[in-house]
């Protein structure tokens, strides 16, 4: 008696269309550095909060991507101290002046590709950067991602550039 009625409703949700499991979104009003600090220990890197060399009062994350120092600077933040959160980050890279990079070569570079953009300091030292914005809407799939973009591309960038 009840086996029709089963068959029937199997065969029915089995024709429902499939519903997407929704990723974990990101804090609402962007990302702090501890935040980030956690998300890559989670992901196996290390992570040290450390004050903004650049900007007095601001922090950046360093770790270490595929034996490259790389620091995560904060951009769009509001609030104070550990509690402020940022909706964009950027990863950064630098080597040491060469004389083997020339403006040339970083414009190519530029040119050719969409995420890691590279520029010269006026001391000749070679920087890549790549920025995401982390709020509104960000999910820690969306920064798995990104962080595989990042290795991915930087591997180009040290091929390219010989570093």
């Amino acid at each position: 008696m009840f086996r029709p009625a089963l068959i029937a409703t199997c065969l029915a949700l089995a024709v429902l269309p499939s519903v997407p499991a929704s990723a974990q979104s990101l804090p609402s009003g962007g990302m702090t550095a501890g935040e980030i600090a956690s998300w890559l220990r989670n992901g196996g890197f290390s992570a040290e909060v450390k004050p903004d060399p650049t900007t007095p009062g601001d922090q950046i994350v360093s770790t270490v991507t595929d034996g490259v120092n790389t620091d995560i600077y904060f951009y769009d933040c509001h609030g104070d101290g550990d509690a402020r959160r940022c909706t964009s980050i950027q990863y950064a890279a630098g080597w040491e002046a060469s004389s083997s990079y020339n403006l040339d070569k970083v414009n190519a570079w530029n040119r050719g590709n969409r995420y890691i953009k590279a520029y010269l300091t006026p001391r000749g030292s070679l920087y890549g950067e790549y920025d995401l914005d982390v709020s509104p809407g960000g999910t820690y799939d969306m920064l798995n991602d990104t962080m595989e973009n990042w290795r991915r591309l930087l591997a180009d960038f040290r091929k390219y550039y010989g570093v």
